[in-house]
């Protein structure tokens, strides 16, 4: 990831917003193996915190490389002005072309996704898009503050700061907010329901180590983390180094995949980065982060579930069948998760038995 910018090979043209998104992926870089140092310091808590950072880089850069749409927002539409816009949009006006839907509530607000945003044609007539997320990163200005705030510049009036504030504002709740990432993330097809809340998951874990309101010293060092600490605890170090690999698989694939989609450079030794790519996907399959099958845990865990409800509604029935992927319910906790998977199980009231391919003596009382 850190030589990437190096890797582009370019022919008679070089574009400026491929050669950013490949710094993205530097800047990224930088915020991973940060992480892994902490975890080589055994300051876990502040590797999950940096962590929280790169899994919203990523997000943020997925739309960054492969985002085709966006949402525009509208207020004081009245019924007559959108019978005009639906009239005109039927009737095929230019600048309804680009519209993949639209909505419009009983307060005259109208929210409107389109396809673009689109560079002039080139001398062949040919357009190139450009997600409208790469123009966000320059536009929005995380100091400026809400308009209550604004006081006279000597070069800008209040009221344009104000306005500026206002569209600022805007600006990060229709885009850039976790919530608004994941459901444009589904608006671009990018992800469906299962992996966006998926990717929740992950927020909300990793968010309890970046907002300091829960002691989280006994889930990340162990039973005895308050007789000392920090302290070497394998579960948290792996658990680093999966979230480490696995964003930057993401965040590479998602790279490789934006140049596909547009005139651009292509990519020294691709067979080589593959191949690293598919090796460290396989290392960590076993961690289930997006599009990928539950361990043999993870189904063990729900069969049980299954049988201990049924067991608790009075209801006699014989051992639950394996369930399909898609019937097995997603972590909340991918530490605590971490650590069963180390240690084999066997569930005397089913008699459902699990044998960990990496048995640790110490899961058991972690």
């Amino acid at each position: 990831m850190d030589k990437l910018p190096q890797r582009l090979q370019w022919d008679d043209v070089q574009y400026m917003d491929v050669t950013d998104m490949a710094d993205r992926v530097r800047s990224l870089a930088a915020h991973l193996d940060s992480a892994v140092v902490l975890a080589g310091q055994f300051r876990y808590d502040s590797a999950f915190a940096l962590l929280r950072t790169g899994l919203e880089h990523t997000v943020v850069d997925w739309l960054v490389f492969l985002g085709q749409t966006l949402v525009q927002r509208y207020s004081g539409v009245d019924e007559a002005k959108w019978k005009e816009w639906e009239a005109a949009r039927a009737a095929g006006a230019e600048w309804t072309k680009t519209i993949r839907d639209w909505t419009r509530t009983r307060r005259g607000e109208v929210r409107m996704v389109r396809e673009g945003l689109y560079s002039g044609p080139d001398d062949d007539g040919d357009r190139r898009q450009v997600s409208i997320y790469y123009f966000l990163l320059e536009q929005y200005e995380p100091t400026l503050g809400p308009p209550s705030v604004q006081t006279e510049d000597w070069a800008i009036s209040t009221d344009e700061l104000r306005r500026m504030a206002r569209e600022n504002q805007a600006m990060w709740r229709v885009y850039l907010t976790y919530t608004s990432l994941l459901s444009n993330l589904q608006e671009n097809q990018l992800v469906d329901d299962i992996d966006a809340g998926r990717l929740a998951t992950h927020c909300r874990f990793l968010s309890g180590y970046a907002y300091p309101v829960v002691d989280h010293r006994r889930e990340t060092y162990g039973r005895d983390a308050l007789l000392g600490w920090p302290k070497y605890d394998h579960y948290s170090s792996e658990l680093v180094l999966l979230y480490a690999i696995t964003l930057g698989v993401l965040e590479l694939r998602n790279f490789i995949r934006s140049l596909d989609q547009r005139p651009a450079p292509t990519l020294a030794s691709l067979d080589e980065v593959e191949q690293v790519l598919v090796a460290a996907q396989s290392a960590t399959s076993y961690f289930w982060f997006l599009g990928a099958n539950p361990h043999p845990y993870d189904t063990w865990k729900a069969r049980n579930e299954v049988a201990f409800r049924a067991m608790r509604d009075g209801v006699r029935v014989e051992l639950p069948p394996e369930p399909t992927p898609s019937e097995v319910p997603y972590p909340s906790d991918p530490l605590r998760r971490l650590v069963a998977l180390h240690g084999s199980a066997h569930e005397m009231m089913t008699g459902l038995v699990y044998v960990s391919p990496w048995p640790r003596a110490d899961a058991r009382f972690r």
